[in-house]
């Protein structure tokens, strides 16, 4: 963005639930170098740029704050252009989205949009997530609550789940008659926040995990192949096998 010239964004308002084009007011942007070594050892540079631009939303009025990252070693294999990683930081609504679902993910960010205007809406949200969580992990159960006690019992939750069991018959009984139901924001915060540990233990750190792993197998690989070293080979076949 060039900060000189005013500049508009549609972005989703979580304050007041609109999607709308919003008016930039202000812009910060930050770059630097960093060196890498390629697997033919010979050393690059990749630029790297984060920017932070403030929106104002012409409905309500109230502030979104925009981060904005990308680098030139990252770019669409058609246009050439960088890729950008867009995530809203204020407020604070927006989650890591790596590895889920995206069945799961639209429905987070449906009742993440609404948290701040219908929170008996959130909360159903929030449920109808975790059920299409469970049912995507095959979970057993006749509720909500026996779902995710199956997945705990099973390794994909930590056990730490079964000390939780209030919050979570909580969350069951309420959002089952949120017609009939004020939820308090705290109720919903928290909510909110149990959703976001389940989704990164279930998906998230898996999933980066993996890329780790691959990359740390592909540096392994071509250090094996530039130095013929036959243990360098072997501490790579390993990491494959445990990827597998």
């Amino acid at each position: 963005m060039d900060q000189q010239e005013p500049k508009t964004h549609v972005l989703v308002c979580y304050h007041c639930g609109n999607k709308t084009q919003m008016n930039r007011i202000a812009h910060h942007q930050k770059e630097w170098l960093e060196n890498f070594l390629g697997f033919n050892v010979k050393p690059y540079q990749v630029k790297f740029f984060t920017e932070w631009d403030l929106f104002l939303c012409p409905v309500c009025e109230s502030e979104t704050l925009l981060k904005t990252q990308k680098n030139t070693d990252h770019r669409d294999s058609q246009s050439g252009s960088m890729i950008r990683d867009e995530q809203i930081v204020y407020p604070p609504v927006t989650f890591d989205k790596s590895g889920i679902p995206e069945n799961v993910k639209k429905s987070f960010e449906a009742a993440l949009r609404i948290k701040n205007t219908e929170g008996t809406l959130c909360a159903i949200g929030i449920r109808r997530t975790l059920e299409i969580m469970c049912k995507d992990k095959q979970a057993n159960g006749d509720s909500l609550y026996e779902k995710l006690k199956d997945l705990s019992d099973n390794g994909v939750l930590p056990p730490i789940l079964n000390e939780m069991t209030t919050v979570l018959r909580k969350l069951g009984n309420e959002a089952a008659h949120g017609d009939e139901r004020e939820f308090s924001s705290e109720l919903v915060d928290s909510m909110v926040k149990f959703t976001h540990v389940i989704l990164d233990y279930v998906y998230v750190l898996p999933d980066k995990l993996g890329e780790i792993q691959d990359k740390l197998r592909k540096t392994i690989e071509g250090t094996a192949s530039l130095h013929g070293s036959a243990t360098v080979q072997a501490t790579a076949n390993e990491i494959k096998r445990e990827d597998a």
